[in-house]
């Protein structure tokens, strides 16, 4: 069994955002007189900020447990899913720059009318996405090709045999890169 929860540093950043926006919309809403349509504007970002306030929470009181049998989220909102009930597993991938360099992952785990959704900044992450790929391929789900290349992403999965010589065998893209500079070079 290995257990997972999100670091503090991450949890840290996120409070200081959370709290920096609740107070920089909150108290001029609170404290000075504005139109209806200005308040509306700080109480809906007020808003916001209290929602993320209220997931980082979430994170920082939940540890999620996983082994061959299934996975445990504990805390608030939290559940519990055996990997036989799995029936729908989606990998999704944000990016913040353009580039696609910076970003973070979301891992959606579904079955039996249970839901778990863990961010990529939960510790081992790789390793939860890795034993639900398992699973997924176990119970013979078809899985998105998004969902897919992400797992190939992260390392969770191998890539399919025609890509192998592409991606080089660890799906690190390596052999990709050393094709390439061998076909520039032929053709000078």
């Amino acid at each position: 069994m290995s257990l997972h929860s999100y670091p503090r540093p991450v949890l840290i950043g996120d409070y200081v955002r959370a709290g920096s926006g609740l107070a920089l919309t909150g108290l001029p809403l609170a404290l000075l007189p504005m139109h209806w349509v200005l308040a509306s504007l700080f109480g809906g970002a007020a808003l916001l900020f209290g929602l993320f306030l209220a997931t980082t929470v979430q994170k920082h009181l939940t540890v999620v447990e996983a082994d061959e049998e299934g996975i445990v989220s504990r805390g608030p909102a939290g559940t519990s899913m055996s990997w036989s009930d799995l029936s729908r597993l989606k990998l999704n991938y944000y990016s913040t720059r353009r580039d696609r360099q910076d970003g973070w992952m979301t891992l959606v785990l579904k079955g039996r009318g249970r839901k778990i959704s863990l961010e990529s900044s939960l510790s081992d992450f790789d390793d939860v996405a890795r034993r639900a790929h398992e699973a997924a391929e176990a119970r013979g789900l078809e899985l998105s090709p998004a969902t897919l290349e992400n797992l190939m992403m992260l390392g969770a999965r191998r890539p399919p045999g025609n890509l192998t010589a592409r991606w080089g065998p660890d799906g690190d893209g390596a052999a990709g890169a050393e094709d390439a500079a061998a076909q520039r070079e032929r053709t000078g």
